[in-house]
């Protein structure tokens, strides 16, 4: 039973450590034909270590990715700028490189030799020339002849220098034949006045609240526009007004006896509606006072603010 068990290879113990193989006993089996490769090659090529594999397959294995991975795409690269492109051969290139450094050192040489140009502020400008006035001719009055074209005639009433443009010319019409004891009756409206107008054949008088035209009112220009629609009609000699007239002013109660006078005159002769509509006489001017509001002054004046 003793002689059983030293045969048997003896188990290391568990704390000792293992002993390595020595490096003539690690010799791995044997190559077969290996003596025939070398007397190929000349035996002057070193031997490849055993368990290598050759170069040429590990060059050959390069451009293959290992397994498991994908295989990246192969990246193209782009040409250089300075490179010609394909195609064109590189001898052109680079004439045309040197003809475009050509022109730009020219162009360098022109702009030293050419002198600067001198720039004057506002040249591009347009003269804008102003002629000397002709000397006036002196007058007597001196330095306020301007002042006395511009004074009427002596005794001139004041509203002549504000007179309105010239009238306009009468309505090419013939004036109708009326009969003595015609009547034409209107009401003519402005502001708070009301002027109730009469129109019968006559001479050309006006009447107005029982006095002249004149003596009522005492302004050139509220007569001339009293007188409006007969002469821009032709009958300013033909027919005769008689006014009642009462409330506004002096102004407004001379455009209501116009605006009276207009509608007792289409009255008359329908045929001259349309120039005096035209011209605006039977047009009610529909501008009147504001109310005043409560709190306030006037109808828009406030009292003044105080903060404290």
């Amino acid at each position: 039973m003793s002689e059983e068990r030293d045969d048997l290879p003896q188990e290391p113990e568990s704390g000792a450590p293992e002993e390595e193989p020595r490096e003539s006993e690690a010799v791995g089996p044997e190559i077969e034909g290996m003596e025939d490769l070398v007397a190929q090659t000349g035996g002057g090529q070193a031997e490849e270590p055993e368990g290598e594999e050759p170069a040429a397959e590990e060059s050959a294995d390069e451009g293959e990715a290992p397994a498991g991975e994908p295989a990246s795409e192969p990246v193209a690269e782009e040409p250089a700028a300075d490179q010609p492109a394909e195609g064109e051969p590189a001898s052109d290139a680079a004439a045309a490189e040197e003809r475009a450094e050509r022109e730009r050192r020219s162009r360098r040489d022109r702009r030293k030799d050419e002198p600067e140009e001198e720039v004057i502020p506002g040249m591009h400008l347009e003269p804008d020339l102003v002629l000397e006035e002709a000397p006036r001719e002196e007058s007597e009055f001196g330095q306020y002849a301007d002042a006395a074209d511009y004074e009427g005639p002596e005794g001139a009433d004041e509203d002549a220098a504000t007179e309105a443009p010239a009238e306009p010319e009468p309505v090419v019409h013939t004036p109708l034949d009326l009969a003595a004891d015609a009547r034409y009756n209107a009401t003519g409206k402005r502001k708070s006045a009301v002027a109730r107008v009469i129109l019968k054949p006559g001479e050309g008088t006006y009447s107005v609240n029982g006095r002249h035209l004149d003596e009522y009112f005492p302004r050139v220009r509220l007569q001339r526009m009293a007188r409006q629609p007969l002469e821009a009609a032709g009958y300013q000699t033909r027919m005769d007004v008689v006014a009642r007239i009462h409330g506004g002013g002096v102004s407004a109660q001379a455009t209501a006896l116009r605006h009276g006078i207009a509608r007792a005159l289409v009255e008359a002769d329908p045929a001259l509606r349309g120039e005096l509509k035209r011209r605006g006489y039977l047009t009610r001017d529909p501008r009147v006072k504001e109310r005043k509001k409560a709190g306030l002054k006037k109808a828009r004046k406030r009292p003044q603010f105080s903060k404290r």
